[in-house]
């Protein structure tokens, strides 16, 4: 009797243990704050960004250009020597692609319902009107540190999976499967080297990983409430 009642009580202090932690919730909540608070991000309305975009498998390193706008606007710019250049933006109601290979495309179906809601300006204020369903799913070493693993599941599409860390509550990653052109593939992104740009703390190391394939982005200049014109993300006339 003593053995089993040992073990309830042993049960029991590991049900509280794991209750006292934070909700999904919570934690996304703490990262809007750790990352400087709702007053400050709401301020920004504009982002330009500008680095370098390097694809180490094929020995490329080339200038790249960020351009985002509230509510919903994006256009990245990426010029490889001896290539050409990459366009590829979101307009609010059009994402689309003009590749130096593959030509032209507008993206349609689950591509393109992915590609608006990533365009969704300061979209980590939107998550509980983007994710309708979130939960907690227990932590995980990402960079050699404890991050809290939140799946965030919008109302169509695929989940993403966030990576939080335990201690910032920064966001160290996520993951998602997303529908391409070529069929859906996972992708994971990783986000160090915060600084702080007008109170806000961003990411200006960013890595994408897909099967074979990384590409990494170094910011070296971020500027915010930039006047953008409206015009820039819209796709070329005639396409």
């Amino acid at each position: 009797m003593m053995t089993i009642r040992l073990a309830l009580i042993g049960a029991c202090a590991v049900a509280m243990q794991a209750q006292s932690g934070p909700t999904a919730d919570e934690v996304v909540e703490k990262s809007i704050a750790a990352s400087g608070g709702r007053q400050a991000l709401e301020k920004i309305n504009s982002t330009v960004g500008k680095g370098t975009l390097a694809v180490p498998s094929q020995g490329i390193t080339a200038p790249f250009e960020y351009y985002a706008q509230a509510p919903n606007k994006r256009l990245f710019i990426v010029r490889v020597e001896g290539w050409g250049e990459l366009r590829r933006s979101c307009d609010g109601e059009t994402a689309w692609e003009d590749h130096p290979s593959n030509g032209f495309r507008i993206a349609e179906g689950e591509e393109r319902e992915d590609a608006l809601r990533e365009c969704v300006f300061n979209e980590e204020l939107k998550w509980r009107e983007l994710y309708p369903k979130r939960e907690l799913a227990g932590k995980e070493k990402i960079g050699g540190r404890e991050a809290y693993k939140v799946v965030m599941t919008p109302a169509s599409g695929k989940p993403v999976t966030r990576y939080f860390d335990a201690e910032t509550f920064l966001m160290a990653a996520q993951a998602t499967k997303r529908a391409t052109a070529q069929g859906v593939v996972d992708v994971r992104v990783e986000y160090s080297d915060y600084r702080e740009v007008d109170g806000v703390k961003t990411p200006f190391t960013i890595k994408e990983t897909t099967p074979g394939e990384e590409v990494v982005i170094h910011l070296t200049e971020l500027r915010n409430n930039v006047a953008i014109d409206g015009a820039l993300f819209a796709k070329p006339a005639g396409k």
